[in-house]
């Protein structure tokens, strides 16, 4: 579909008068992410986002795993005066008990919601998105309710430009480490001389107990059967404690879509992996973009090298090839584990903005964030939350054995 210019423009006042070009935003919306492949991938290459916001990530997503859910794209552009793109916002829509519901692209599989802004247009972006960027929402045909999921507070030293729009804190919140050249100065930095000590006693060990090669998958045969091969390593870990179809067709889907990209589009994915006796031992899994190694899926094999800790051997190996790639931070996703809070520089909240838009969007996002605060109780409850994987890992063992 076209793009098409809503009814108005909406207004936005830059901090500087010297900058008349940027004075009006224009609002398209575009239903068709392939009718804007190319401005799309020339526009992330240098505005602020996230590897969430991609072209490469959006558009398999929807041809995969969200069209498997009914996902559809709702594109919103802003562009000034002579058309030049100010922000892209890779929403997504479907329906969900009874109500047609906004998204960020990407689904459960997206770490960050957050779009891509022109870096000049941030200076300004939250007060535009404050006072007439709410108009936005009010003129969405056919939507009930948003539900905008896993937004970071603070991006790049800056506040999310959409941060009026927050409704409240998730449950989640995600870990950043600071990479250098030198990946010793960074292992110094994070970890005690005790710790390193530690690891390298382990690791000769390891070395002892089995032949161990570290390796980057770069040729797609090899990342197709590496992929598959992790899949299968996390099905199997996991229903060791009684949970299983993590991963669905369509999410593994959507992953082998990605390594099939055109070569203008890679690498899109990083897949760091270790070898025990030419066996698959462990797999560590991320995203390549803006300078970054964004963390997506890791994998363990069988359980004989387990009290060697193969999989932070994995993760340093990963962590040192990332600073020798010259990349300038690793992300390590959502989820509160100690090896994320003992590496990590950062942490970074999340946040939900959820609102109707109709009356019958009122219901369903009041429903919503009753749900969201319960969740985000549990989570923060460590009794509750023990208690409530324990009680999973029972009921989905009793489904598998039925």
């Amino acid at each position: 579909m076209p793009l098409a210019p809503l009814e108005e423009e909406a207004r936005w006042q830059p901090a500087q008068a010297t900058e008349p070009a940027m004075r009006r935003i224009a609002i398209e919306i575009c239903r068709d992410a392939h009718a804007i492949e190319a401005e799309w991938l020339r526009f992330q290459a240098d505005a602020a986002g996230t590897f969430f916001q991609t072209y490469q990530w959006c558009s398999t997503w929807l041809e995969t795993a969200g069209a498997a859910v009914g996902a559809r794209p709702l594109i919103i552009l802003g562009r000034d005066p002579a058309g030049d793109l100010l922000f892209l916002l890779p929403f997504s829509t479907r329906r969900r008990q009874g109500c047609q519901i906004l998204e960020w692209m990407g689904g459960q599989q997206m770490t960050y919601g957050y779009g891509l802004y022109d870096r000049r247009f941030l200076r300004q972006a939250g007060p535009w998105f404050a006072t007439e960027g709410w108009a936005i929402l009010t003129r969405l045909p056919d939507v009930d309710a948003i539900d905008l999921a896993e937004m970071p507070l603070v991006w790049e030293d800056r506040e999310h430009p959409l941060k009026s729009w927050f409704s409240f804190a998730g449950p989640n919140f995600s870990y950043l480490l600071r990479l250098a050249s030198d990946y010793e100065t960074v292992y110094a930095r994070k970890r005690s001389g005790e710790t390193r000590r530690g690891n390298r006693k382990r690791d000769a060990k390891l070395m002892k107990a089995a032949r161990i090669e570290f390796g980057l998958a770069e040729e797609r045969a090899h990342m197709h059967g590496l992929i598959e091969d992790m899949f299968e390593q996390q099905r199997s870990r996991l229903a060791e404690s009684g949970i299983h179809g993590v991963f669905n067709e369509h999410e593994r889907e959507f992953v082998h879509r990605l390594i099939d990209l055109p070569d203008r589009m890679q690498p899109v994915l990083l897949p760091y992996y270790m070898t025990a006796d030419g066996e698959l031992e462990a797999v560590a899994l991320g995203g390549h973009h803006g300078g970054g190694y964004w963390a997506l899926i890791s994998s363990l094999g069988s359980p004989r090298l387990r009290r060697y800790s193969p999989g932070d051997a994995l993760l340093r190996r990963t962590i040192e090839a990332c600073c020798a790639r010259g990349l300038n931070f690793f992300d390590f996703s959502s989820g509160s584990f100690d090896y994320k809070l003992a590496w990590a520089d950062q942490s970074v909240r999340l946040y939900y903005a959820v609102r109707g838009l109709t009356w019958r969007g009122y219901a369903w996002a009041l429903a919503r964030c009753l749900v969201m605060s319960i969740k985000r109780l549990i989570k923060r409850t460590p009794l509750l939350w023990s208690t409530l994987n324990g009680m999973r890992r029972q009921l989905r063992g009793r489904k598998t054995s039925q």
